[in-house]
């Protein structure tokens, strides 16, 4: 007895290998997102001129300068956000937060880089531009009620 051979067995090896047997070329998904490794079917296609960085869509390198991993924090961030909330009850502290809180911003934008502690950096300047603004108008109504005080003082005694 011979083996029974199905019908479609002989289709299969007439059939070049590569061809569409019904003639159609494939059409193409427009949903497909291309191949992330340079246009090739596989890793190990590895063409287009990729690099191992571009694989996988990761996080672009580290500056220049700064390690990988973590983001490293600002060395004034805590003096800064410390310097705000003391200049809370304290005025001279207020502007000293707020002209160091700019040039820690300085600093930031000129590398690039955002340290861990950035949230700090920008609450310690805004408490310190808010309580600088807020002593500002008090020694000045202060300067402006001490002369209207003044101002009636000599009027009422030498009338």
């Amino acid at each position: 007895m011979s083996a029974m051979s199905s019908p479609y067995d002989e289709n299969q090896q007439s059939q070049p290998q590569g061809q569409n047997p019904y003639g159609q070329q494939p059409t193409p998904n427009p949903y497909e997102q291309p191949a992330p490794y340079g246009g090739g079917s596989s890793p190990a296609s590895y063409g287009g001129g990729a690099t191992p960085a571009s694989y996988g869509g990761g996080a672009a390198p580290a500056p220049y300068g700064q390690p990988y991993g973590a983001p490293q924090e600002h060395p004034q961030g805590t003096l800064i956000l410390v310097f705000g909330i003391i200049g809370i009850f304290s005025g001279i502290f207020a502007p000293i937060a707020w002209y160091l809180g700019n040039k820690a911003k300085r600093e930031i934008a000129a590398s690039g880089a955002h340290p861990a502690n950035e949230s700090q950096i920008n609450t310690g300047r805004l408490l310190g531009k808010v309580f600088t603004i807020i002593y500002i108008v008090v020694v000045i109504l202060t300067i402006i009620f001490s002369i209207i005080i003044a101002v009636i003082g000599v009027s009422q005694s030498g009338g």
